[in-house]
């Protein structure tokens, strides 16, 4: 009985925990690409990833004012996966391939020199619009993130 009483208390605990860590306003971290891609490919909607660092304060910005309301508007869960890449060091992702390497290469193929940028991929990891770079007026950012979400839909159905 006591067993009972501790093993149940264990569980709850360990459920407690899970649900007080998983912030449904955090950005969803991406760590395997090639799960992402089936899955924008099965929804035939873009992936939107966000490549930033620890300690970038427009990356934070950018997050916060702009990514995690998006994320948590049904809308926009329908129309684009919002994803986060972190490029520090030590940071692995899994690739287009399925192979795993550290973040940092995997975005060398777009040439990425600055933090925030925001990728507008097809399924196959092919620029699908005209990335965003940096932030120059957070007021705007969300009409430019709006044209190059449609302007990837469009050109996904073209293909």
């Amino acid at each position: 009985m006591v067993l009972k009483s501790l093993s149940r208390a264990l569980i709850l605990s360990v459920l407690f925990i899970f649900s007080v860590s998983a912030d449904p306003e955090k950005l969803v971290p991406v760590e395997n690409i090639q799960k992402l891609a089936a899955e924008a490919k099965q929804n035939q909607i873009p992936i939107l990833l966000l490549v930033s660092q620890y300690h970038c304060g427009f990356c934070d910005l950018m997050k916060e004012e702009i990514l995690q309301p998006m994320q948590l508007d049904s809308s926009y869960r329908e129309r684009v996966l919002v994803r986060e890449l972190l490029i520090d060091q030590g940071e692995m992702v899994t690739n287009f391939q399925g192979h795993r390497e550290a973040a940092a290469d995997f975005v060398d193929q777009y040439n990425i020199f600055v933090t925030p940028t925001l990728l507008f991929l097809d399924a196959d990891g092919k620029e699908a619009a005209e990335r965003i770079v940096g932030i120059n007026t957070i007021d705007y950012l969300i009409f430019y993130i709006e044209d190059a979400i449609d302007s990837a839909t469009g050109n996904m159905v073209l293909k």
